[in-house]
């Protein structure tokens, strides 16, 4: 044994080991350090550690079998003892050795004493969450079968809904808090770019006539959890379940809130009905116009099955508002969504959706301004955080020409529902109106990319590279717009700009074949960038005759406006719509 070890020494195994180690482990912390720098996945570090340590016995047969000469690495075998310089190899290695430690010594000071205190560092005050916060994510689809995403969407909004009835608790946004639907994200990177202390996540197991809900309330700072229940029951109990959750969150949070207030789903009787009600609101959220057929069948197929399901007459007004309102025959449509609303108020006199589907058609159609702002203060009473109510009542206020209340409606909405894609796309219409062009280009830009397949979005962006003098860019936006009315209202404008007049007639005479004065709006757009006021003006009066949902956004457009103002057609029109 003591020869081996010896011959071990002599050949400098043991050095050539610790000087491996030493400089693997310097590698490894440089490695992590630079890694973390670019966001490499976690599986980067974990192959070179896995290869650094497959190299040590490797390393460690070279220096048995192998010794460094003037001539080169040989088989030790090949090597005269009498001219082995094993020693001289040695001292080496123990200079070596020497400068990695030293080299290590200091990085760990650097990560002790600058790094760590770099990230110890506090946040600043402005960027803290509030702690009566939370963000409900998407609970994940446990089925066998994975075929019940749309159920297990609509119980996490139905949640969502219920704690937003809680006036002192901040719930982020559907929205925002779907945008996290199948990442992997850390929680606190949630938390962070959500701006709350707390998230519910859960997952549901649906098989048969049973149902298993598993829910757990984290500490977004530290993972801490801080309540957590799986429950058991039949499909018939989930409306008393989807309530125990919500409660019981409440209840976890009840030590930071003044508010005894108990959270409710507003959801009761049939099972078959509320599924079919959370099918047409997974459709109803896709927003194209073949989802929203889809989601018209389903709640229908709802209130055939249980007509008393509020909830499901509250969504078949949302449903045909939004079908109505991008496309035609408007007094149909919203006759039918204003009925739909009503009932759910009948039916439910403290349900919020009722409300809010009944402003929607107070203002696209009936152009009742106060009535519109009563159903949303009630709504807002019923739910103060939602902020689908902030957009409403931002919306309203636009309409009434308070473009700084609208604003502020607008930027509160955008601080629960930060990743919400369609406020960002009225965030980026004010901006424009402000004449703040470079920030909306660049919302605009990112929105484009992120949702490419959204009606209205390339619209958007063509009008704001067009008031940057991009025309180019302008028109390319406008061709890969998906709502066709949108496409050839912009083609229209910016053929215009470019010297092409006759292009440009074709396209709005291609927008008035096809859809008639179903599209007003948008003919009065084009005569109003064109600097035509009559026809703007007689535009105008064709959509106020056909109650287009568009005219009522007049005193939003900023070209209209600078064309009419002193026009006094300008306030006979304005008086029509009600806004005088």
């Amino acid at each position: 044994m003591n020869q081996l070890l010896n011959e071990l020494k002599r050949r400098n195994v043991f050095r050539v080991g610790v000087a491996y180690i030493v400089g693997a482990w310097l590698l490894a912390q440089v490695a992590e350090l630079a890694l973390d720098s670019f966001d490499a996945p976690g599986w980067v570090i974990k192959t070179i550690l896995l290869l650094l340590a497959l190299g040590l016995p490797i390393s460690l047969f070279f220096a048995w079998a192998f010794e460094l000469t003037p001539e080169g690495l040989k088989k030790e075998k090949d090597v005269d003892r009498s001219q082995s310089i094993t020693q001289d190899t040695g001292r080496k290695l123990n200079t070596f050795i020497m400068s990695i430690l030293v080299i290590a010594v200091g990085l760990l000071l650097a990560d002790k004493f600058i790094f760590q205190l770099e990230q110890d560092a506090p946040a600043p005050a402005e960027a803290s969450a509030d702690t009566n916060s939370v963000a409900v994510l998407p609970f994940v689809d446990m089925s066998p079968d994975k075929d019940q995403e749309y159920f297990t969407d609509g119980l996490t909004e139905n949640l969502l809904h219920a704690l937003a009835q809680i006036r002192e608790l901040k719930v982020a946004g559907r929205t925002s808090s779907f945008a996290f639907k199948g990442l992997n994200t850390d929680l606190r990177e949630i938390g962070e770019q959500l701006n709350v202390s707390n998230i519910l996540e859960g997952s549901v197991q649906k098989a048969g006539d049973r149902i298993r809900i598993t829910t757990q309330l984290i500490s977004a700072e530290d993972g801490y959890h801080l309540w957590s229940k799986t429950f058991d029951r039949d499909l018939d109990d989930i409306f008393v379940v989807q309530d125990e959750i919500a409660e019981a969150v409440a209840s976890a949070l009840r030590k930071s809130l003044v508010s005894d207030a108990s959270p409710t789903t507003a959801t009761t009787g049939d099972f078959e009905a509320y599924n079919a009600y959370l099918l047409g609101l997974s459709y109803l959220n896709k927003r194209t116009n073949e989802d929203w057929d889809r989601a018209i069948e389903q709640f229908q197929r709802a209130v055939e099955i249980d007509a008393d399901m509020a909830l499901a007459w509250a969504g078949l007004s949302n449903a045909y508002s939004a079908k109505t309102g991008f496309g035609t025959e408007f007094a149909e449509g919203f006759a039918k969504a204003r009925a739909a609303a009503e009932k759910a108020i009948e039916l439910d006199a403290d349900l919020a959706d009722g409300y809010l589907a009944l402003a929607r058609v107070q203002m696209s159609y009936d152009w009742d301004w106060s009535g519109a702002d009563t159903s949303l203060r009630r709504a807002n009473a019923l739910r103060p955080g939602d902020p689908d109510i902030f957009v409403e009542l931002a919306t309203l206020s636009r309409i009434r020409g308070d473009s700084v209340g609208a604003f502020d409606g607008i930027e509160q909405a955008l601080e629960q529902d930060p990743l919400n894609t369609a406020l960002v796309r009225i965030h980026i219409g004010m901006l424009v109106s402000l004449g703040r062009i470079e920030e909306a280009l660049e919302k605009a830009v990112f929105l484009a990319r992120a949702t490419p397949e959204r009606g209205g979005v390339h619209a958007s962006l063509a009008g704001i590279h067009r008031r940057s003098g991009n025309l180019d860019q302008a028109l390319e936006a406008a061709e890969k717009e998906s709502f066709l009315f949108l496409r050839l209202q912009h083609e229209a404008i910016i053929y215009h700009e470019m010297g092409e007049q006759d292009t440009a007639q074709e396209k709005l005479q291609e927008l008035i074949d096809t859809f008639g004065d179903d599209v007003s709006w948008q003919v009065a757009t084009v005569y109003a960038n064109w600097g035509d006021k009559d026809e703007t003006v007689a535009a105008i009066e064709r959509g106020i005759a056909v109650r287009d949902p568009g005219v009522i956004y007049i005193q939003m457009n900023t070209r209209i406006v600078d064309l009419l103002q002193d026009d006094p057609r300008y306030d006979e029109l304005l008086k029509k719509i009600n806004l005088r």
